[in-house]
């Protein structure tokens, strides 16, 4: 007698986590704080950032911890990268968009 055979499950670790972090944002905020982050920044610093841009700085502002300022420092990196920012910059000015807006860890 021949059992049934089951369907193969995926069994890569890393892909069932990629797919988790791709369907579901790093947090769910309340959409309303994008453009007053974005008014926040542009007055206090005169820096205009756009929308993708801010929603990585509310995510790092409202979330403790400091990894959550690296994976936004990664994410606004990647989007200057994908605009035709050299890496050197690209890295630079994410961290000094991140450390106006939301702070330093130091402090």
């Amino acid at each position: 007698m021949a059992l049934p055979l089951k369907p193969k499950k995926e069994n890569n670790l890393n892909k069932i986590i990629e797919g988790r972090r791709e369907s579901a944002n790093l947090r769910e905020i309340p959409h309303v704080l994008i453009p007053v982050w974005q008014i926040k920044i542009r007055e206090r610093f005169g820096i205009n950032v756009d929308r993708e841009i801010a929603e990585y700085i509310v995510l790092a502002a409202h979330e403790r911890g400091t990894w959550r300022r690296q994976r936004a420092i990664r994410k606004i990196e990647k989007i200057f990268l994908s605009r035709g920012e050299t890496q050197e910059a690209s890295a630079r000015k994410a961290r000094e968009v991140v450390d106006l807006a939301v702070g330093s860890p130091e402090h």
